[in-house]
Parts: structure tokens; sequence; C-alpha cells
């Protein structure tokens, strides 16, 4: 099992790597073809759309092939991807290369999420899920230090970089990932058009609709964090690129050592309210602080309830999904991107009026989860209440 643990992690540690590898280089990258900010956007949100769209077909199709098949078709996929940004010399090929990049984010997450909950002891489950946000974060960590490294030799080296990295993870996969003896496929031996009405819609409500408003939130307020900080507080390339770092490693800590030891004493819709708590208190903070000093300690502590509501609610997700963990992850992965699609454009417009204006919005957006949450359990409340009598 471990060896399969540690494979899945680093498909996961790969695709966020590659998107942060994309982070320096691009701007150089566009600028050597003469293209324009907007153009980025567009890039940018062709990999959130795609990856939106193929989610639920990639959770479905793992739940019905197997997780194994479906991970690998993914690192395929992102290893294509990679090679043609790397060799691109026309916008067409640098936009056919990021849909086909989502399309393996959305195969292998599910894919990988999945398997994750199909390999692991119902105690570990919790702890395992915060492994793999971790690594997340430090794909993200790693991403943009790594491919500035590599864009001082060549602006198209992290992407073939990368691109090799994924034909490495495809053979490790192919090689020590095993579809498990009990795999989540029940209902998934037939395509039927009944299929989806034997499934229970209503409880996954709640967790679609947090997972929506977190990635809006948070995508909004890590796009415009560069620029917030460069305008409010005068940061350099420099100070900036410490301010994320800190925050990435405080926020993998956190998960790693902390996470599953708060799960033993909280439900995951408490832990996520308090999560979201903590998220905008430090919000109105960062808002209200002044100076260099100030605003870098806030920038370190930032991030942290954003990293470990992730993990809870992958955890919410797999404890309601019983033998559709695949079809879960899908939907998770789908409304994390829809977030990351819509949130940067409407921050984007916003701080166009005032600087602020995003954290007032990632505030409401966090204020609005906890609203959620509440009526979530005062539903289920009102339920058990009518059963009893």
């Amino acid at each position: 099992m471990r060896k399969q643990l540690f494979t899945l992690y680093f498909n996961i540690f790969l695709i966020f790597l590659g998107i942060g590898l994309v982070i320096p280089v691009l701007p150089v990258y566009l600028k050597d073809l003469g293209l324009k900010g907007s153009d980025l956007g567009v890039l940018v949100a062709a990999f959130a759309l795609s990856q939106m769209v193929i989610s639920p077909f990639g959770g479905t199709l793992a739940d019905k092939l197997g997780k194994k098949l479906i991970i690998c078709i993914g690192l395929v996929l992102f290893s294509i991807s990679e090679f043609m940004f790397a060799a691109g010399q026309t916008f067409t090929i640098l936009m056919i290369s990021r849909v086909l990049g989502g399309f393996s984010a959305g195969m292998v997450m599910p894919g990988v999420t999945g398997m994750i909950a199909d390999i692991s002891k119902g105690a570990d489950k919790a702890k395992n899920f915060g492994y793999m946000s971790a690594i997340i974060n430090s794909g993200f960590i790693l991403g943009p230090g790594f491919g500035g490294f590599l864009a001082e030799i060549s602006h198209r080296l992290p992407f073939y970089f990368a691109g090799s990295l994924g034909a490495i993870a495809f053979t490790m996969s192919l090689v020590l990932i095993h579809n498990p003896k009990k795999e989540t496929t029940d209902g998934f031996h037939q395509y039927q058009p009944e299929l989806f009405t034997k499934i229970n819609w209503k409880v996954f409500i709640t967790p679609v609709i947090l997972t929506l408003v977190l990635a809006f939130g948070l995508s909004a307020f890590e796009t415009l964090f560069s620029l917030y900080t460069s305008e409010k507080a005068n940061y350099s390339p420099k100070d900036i690129s410490i301010a994320i770092t800190g925050g990435g490693i405080f926020g993998a800590v956190f998960q790693v050592f902390f996470f599953d030891k708060f799960m033993k004493y909280m439900t995951e819709l408490n832990f996520i309210a308090s999560s979201l708590l903590y998220s905008a208190i430090v919000l109105v903070m960062l808002i209200l602080a002044n100076g260099y000093w100030t605003i870098m300690v806030i920038s370190f502590i930032v991030f942290i309830g954003f990293d470990m509501i992730r993990p809870a609610l992958t955890n919410y997700f797999s404890n309601i999904a019983g033998d559709r963990q695949g079809f879960a992850g899908g939907l998770n992965s789908t409304f994390t991107s829809m977030g990351n699609f819509i949130g940067p454009l409407v921050a984007g417009a916003l701080f166009d009026v005032n600087l602020e204006f995003p954290l007032y919005m990632a505030i409401a957006v966090s204020l609005s989860g906890i609203v959620i949450i509440f009526i979530e359990k005062w539903l289920r409340t009102r339920r058990k209440q009518s059963q009893s009598s």
C-alpha cells in the first residue's frame, strides 16, 4: 500500500508542480511570441474550464473502468500538453496544450482521490487526504521557484522538464499502481441512463456548494495576492516570493502535523466552519495592516485556514460518497475548477476599482460558507426530529 500511496502522491505533486512551473515562465514565454496579458488570461481560463468539463466524466470512468487506467491516461495527456507548450509557436497550439492539461488534471485528480480512499484504512483516510493537500501545496511552493531557475537556462525548459516528469510518473503508475481488490465500482458495470437516478444527489449539495465557494474565494485571493502586496506594501518580486513560500510552508506544516489531530475531535463541517472563520479574521487583519513586516507576518498565516479546509472537504466528500468515490472526486474537481475559472475574473475586475475589494469579496465568501454549514446542520436536525416523531 505504501508504494501505491507514494506513487499517487507523486502524481498529484507532478500535476501541481507543472501548474506552478508556469507562473514565472508564462510572461516571458508570451512576450517571446508577441502575445498580450489578455491572452494569458484566456490560457489560464482554458485550463480551468477544460478541467471543469472533463472532471465528472473522469470520476465516473474511474469508477467504471478502474482508477489506474484513468490516472495513466491523464498522465499521458499531461506529458503531451507540456511538450506541446514547450514546442508551441502559435497561440492555437498553446490553447490546445492548456485544454489537454486541463483534461489531464480532471482525470488524474478524481482517479487519485478515489484510489486513496479505496486503499486507506478508515482511521488513516483523513491523514492521507491531509498528506495529499500538503503535497499539492508543495507543488505550488516549489513550482514557481524551480520554474524560475530553469527559465534562466531557457524559458521553454520548464515545460520539457515537466513533460519528462509526466512520462516518469506514467511509468511508475503502470508498474506500481494496482486497482484494489475491493473497488468502488458498484452500479457502474453498465452504461445506463437510469444510473444517475440511483445517486442520492441531496447529500452532495452542501459539499458541492462549499467546494465552489472555497475555490471561488481562494482563487480570487491567490490570483491577486502578488499584485495586492506589490501595490499596498511596495513588495518586490523577491518579497512576494518569500511571502508565498512562507505561507505555503506554514500551510503544509499544519496539514501534515495537525489536520488529522483536529479531525479526531471535530466533525468535518464544524472544522470547515472554524477554518472559514479563521480565514475571514486573518483577511481583515491583512486589510488593516500597514508596513512591510506586519504584512509579511500575516502573509505567512493567511493561507492556513484555506489549506486546512481542502483536506477536510475532500474527506467529507469521501465519507458521504460510499461506493462512488470516483464520482465524488469528479464532483470535487469539477466545482473546484468552476470556482478557479470564475474567481480570478471577478477579483480582477474588483481590483481595478479598489485593491482591497478582492479581500472584501474573499471575506464575504468565507462568511457565506459558514452560513451554508449552519443551514445544513439545521436541516439535518429538522430531518432527525421529523424521523423520530
